[in-house]
Parts: structure tokens; C-alpha cells; sequence
């Protein structure tokens, strides 16, 4: 049974992270066409704050599971946030 849970946690946040990394596609090929995307990574980053304490309550309710579910959504999307700054600054794209 543990097994089986934690392999659906890694489920989740490996699709979790499919879908947020489909966007710097979308946003390379929109570049190309010489248009540009604009992402508010304010609201980004509240929606990544907001995951954490989630996590932090659930947590500390005793849903262990579930917290560390959404401790790797946060995780992911601090992430995506972090590879949306570093092509702005033309770090790593």
C-alpha cells in the first residue's frame, strides 16, 4: 500500500511539472513568430505561497500524503518560476 501511494505521488508531480513545462514551448515558438507572452510571476509566486502553507496545514492536520503532494506542486511551480527569471535574464533558456 505505501508503495502504491507513494508511486502515485511521483505520478502527480511528474504530470504536474508535464504541464507546467509545456508552457516555455509555447512561449519559445510564440517568440519566433515575433509576438511575445507575458506571465505575471507576482501571481505566480502567491499561487507557489499559497501551496506551501496548504502543505503546511495539511501537514500539520496529519494528512502526511497529501501535504507532500502539494509541498511538490509548490516545489514544481518554484521551479517554473525560477526557469521563467533565468530567461529573462538570459541565464539558461
Amino acid at each position: 500500500m505505501r508503495r502504491r501511494m507513494s508511486a502515485l505521488a511521483v505520478t502527480a508531480v511528474l504530470a504536474g511539472g508535464l504541464l507546467l513545462s509545456v508552457a516555455p514551448a509555447e512561449s519559445a515558438s510564440a517568440a519566433t513568430r515575433g509576438s511575445s507572452v507575458s506571465v505575471n510571476i507576482e501571481e505566480l509566486r502567491a499561487q507557489a505561497r499559497n501551496l506551501h502553507a496548504q502543505a503546511d496545514r495539511l501537514r500539520h492536520q496529519g494528512h502526511y500524503r497529501e501535504a507532500n503532494v502539494t509541498e511538490a506542486r509548490a516545489q514544481a511551480l518554484d521551479a517554473y518560476i525560477q526557469r521563467l527569471v533565468d530567461c529573462e535574464r538570459n541565464v539558461r533558456c
